[in-house]
């Protein structure tokens, strides 16, 4: 054969072996979706009833386990039933894309064998620059088999209309997205019971028992009453590691100009020392308040009511910091135990962004337990 024509047929056979070749890998990519989509059939079709472990979920490169514990506090409270925290950490390989670390995820789920029916790693990513601006999402069975994945960015319209964007709002669309792939929904979560995750996060939120809670209602309703003529002396704020009478005074005078109560300042300036550190906010408030119970037992004052309140502020961002404040009668036992951050609506409309601001927004929430 001629040397040009050798070229020719050479080429021609190499034509088809790379269209061989591609129409190959396309089939085997096309079973490989196929296959993808029959598991996630079968996972919808067991809805509340399948069983998932929850890799520790990494938070801007680290695993956390209080971002685990939230991400499965939600999916229990959408009716999931069955959820472990798994403690084996998987490491992801920089800057992989998403296809490339739902395989690495399967690899490491069949060197790692789970108890439970699925496997769910997140991750939570930020740059210096943009600070948190992606999830990504790999859901497997437990041989490692991939069923679903699922990414968010800045540059979506969900992840960019989170507000506040911090870690919660995120893994509340994490799960608002992952739930309709275990077929979890309103109905669903109607008819979810507290179980495990729930008991984690009493544990760690550090509220008192039912019991003591429930007690609450009843002394409000008797400090509602009796406001005109009750007395209170408000202890100065914890703010910036350190008693502040003058924040206190703002109080005692807002308190007195609105006739809420005869209020006054104390003669004491004790500085709680409760950890504000603590990731959990709700554990925060509630060891302040124990805290608090305790120093007025010690330390009786004369006036049938008691506040102390706690404030962060940051006069940059005002969706940085939160108001809290615990009042307890003359014997020390709780009547107001409260919380203020940028989840609420009364804070979003004040942006306390100063110690007048916060001080104003607990006078509010005083005023309305009260009239």
């Amino acid at each position: 054969m001629r040397p040009f024509l050798k070229r020719i047929a050479l080429g021609i056979s190499c034509g088809f072996v790379f269209a061989s070749g591609w129409g190959l890998a396309q089939t085997g990519q096309q079973q490989t979706a196929a296959s993808q989509a029959q598991r996630l059939v079968l996972l919808k079709s067991r809805g509340t009833e399948a069983s998932l472990s929850i890799l520790p979920v990494r938070l801007a490169g680290r695993p956390f386990d209080r971002v685990t514990e939230v991400v499965g506090l939600l999916l229990e409270q959408q009716g999931l039933k069955t959820i472990e925290l798994g403690k084996a950490v998987f490491e992801p390989a920089p800057k992989v894309d998403l296809q490339d670390l739902a395989t690495s995820v399967g690899e490491f789920i069949k060197g790692h064998p789970v108890t439970t029916d699925y496997v769910l790693y997140a991750e939570i990513n930020a740059s210096r620059e943009a600070g948190l601006n992606e999830f990504r999402t790999v859901l497997a069975d437990k041989a490692g088999a991939v069923v679903w994945t699922d990414s968010q960015t800045k540059e979506d319209k969900a992840f960019s209309e989170l507000q506040p964007l911090e870690p919660l709002t995120i893994c509340m669309l994490l799960v608002q997205r992952l739930s309709p792939q275990l077929g979890l929904n309103e109905e669903t979560a109607k008819a979810a019971k507290p179980g495990k995750m729930t008991a984690i996060m009493e544990e760690r939120s550090g509220l008192p028992p039912a019991g003591e809670l429930a007690l609450l209602p009843e002394r409000q309703k008797a400090m509602k009453e009796s406001a005109k003529k009750a007395t209170l002396v408000v202890f100065p704020v914890r703010l910036g590691g350190a008693a502040d009478a003058a924040s206190a005074a703002d109080l005692v005078k807002m308190i007195n100009d609105a006739g809420l109560l005869k209020a006054a300042p104390a003669r004491e300036s004790p500085l709680l020392k409760a950890p504000q550190a603590d990731p959990n906010e709700m554990k925060v408030l509630w060891d302040l308040a124990r805290e608090f119970r305790e120093y007025v037992k010690r330390n009786p004052v004369d006036a049938d009511y008691v506040l102390y309140a706690d404030y962060i502020f940051n006069p940059d961002h005002w969706q940085q910091g939160f108001v809290h404040f615990v009042v307890c009668d003359r014997k020390g036992e709780w009547v107001i135990v409260q919380l203020a951050n940028s989840d609420h609506r009364d804070y979003q409309e004040t942006k306390p962004a100063s110690r007048e601001g916060c001080g104003k927004l607990l006078f509010k929430r005083l005023e309305d337990s009260l009239r």
